[in-house]
């Protein structure tokens, strides 16, 4: 460990030794670190045949957050941690296992890198440089899709009780509302910085009251409990999901523009219309949406939230299941 210690391109001894008991917490708890689906078999032939070998020991640092976006990489062996803010004391966002891929969200949205990562144990990378996955790309245009499937879905946070106090919902698991101050400002800081866009939005269940009314409280928390499941399965690890009180949640979609924004959302709803809620009685979930564009629609969070906020009221008012932008 002394090597972590006296290295600058590894984790603080101090906020390593945690990430490695938070590790091996989930590991003592028989939790299960939810997969994305499967990696793409053709993109996993293609990139290790043309993939370059990279190393990295425990506690070793691949990149770091706001780092040039260079490369991307997939994990033949090991475990990743995606780390934010300060490195004495990082916020973790989750853990990425072999099969998947790493870096690649910054690569295809032209933006400095969104978090830092760190290798929990002696980890085997696949990397390919900029020019060698773009040219991927255009040799193998099918590779495209599949890595649009695999981007589809993400690890969920985990919340581990070094981390979570005040930071997460704890019925939900989405980041609870006193955390949403200060996360929307450092996205503000952030796109301001790199000029970037974001989308804030509000999403609100219809008609969730009579849910509760009509099944019961227990039914409502499993309801929500599915919908913020179902959310976060579609965000990259750079999106946040708050949830704001009640039936009501956040949604801040980083560096991605208006039409992106709106037809990831329109394609979760109507993901939900078409898959039940598990349990007795199924139910099917709708939301509306409101939709506010940073810097298009405010530059500050109370003026994104009440743009939003406002939409979502007009989504409700239309009709319910629908988006207003």
């Amino acid at each position: 460990m002394t090597s972590v210690e006296q290295d600058p391109t590894f984790l603080p001894v101090r906020a390593f030794k945690k990430i490695q008991n938070i590790y091996d917490h989930i590991l003592e708890g028989n939790w299960e670190l939810q997969d994305t689906q499967p990696f793409a078999s053709t993109l996993q032939r293609l990139i290790e045949s043309s993939g370059a070998e990279c190393q990295l020991k425990a506690g070793e640092i691949l990149f770091h957050e706001d780092a040039a976006a260079d490369s991307v990489y997939w994990i033949e062996n090991g475990v990743l941690a995606v780390l934010q803010g300060d490195l004495e004391s990082p916020r973790l966002l989750t853990f990425r296992r072999p099969g998947q891929l790493v870096g690649e969200i910054a690569l295809l949205e032209d933006i400095p890198r969104t978090a830092c990562v760190v290798a929990v144990v002696p980890t085997q990378l696949k990397m390919l440089t900029r020019y060698e996955f773009r040219e991927l790309l255009r040799r193998s245009p099918g590779v495209g899709i599949e890595i649009m499937r695999l981007l589809s879905a993400r690890l969920r946070e985990i919340q581990p009780a070094e981390y979570s106090a005040g930071l997460f919902d704890h019925l939900t698991g989405a980041l609870s509302r006193q955390t949403l101050d200060e996360r929307l400002k450092e996205v503000i800081k952030r796109a301001r910085l790199y000029n970037y866009g974001f989308s804030l939005s509000f999403l609100d269940l219809d008609q969730f009251k009579d849910v509760n009314d009509h099944y019961g409280h227990a039914r409502g928390d499993e309801v929500l409990v599915s919908f913020v499941q179902r959310v976060t399965s579609e965000l990259r690890t750079t999106d946040l999901l708050f949830r704001y009180g009640g039936d009501e949640f956040v949604l801040v979609l980083q560096g991605t523009n208006p039409a992106r924004s709106q037809a990831m959302l329109q394609r979760l709803l109507d993901n939900m219309r078409t898959e039940a809620v598990k349990g007795e009685p199924p139910l099917y979930i709708s939301f509306s949406v409101g939709i506010a564009n940073f810097p298009e629609d405010g530059d500050t969070p109370e003026a994104l939230l009440k743009i939003a906020d406002q939409r979502v009221y007009s989504s409700k008012n239309n009709g319910r299941g629908r988006i207003s932008v």
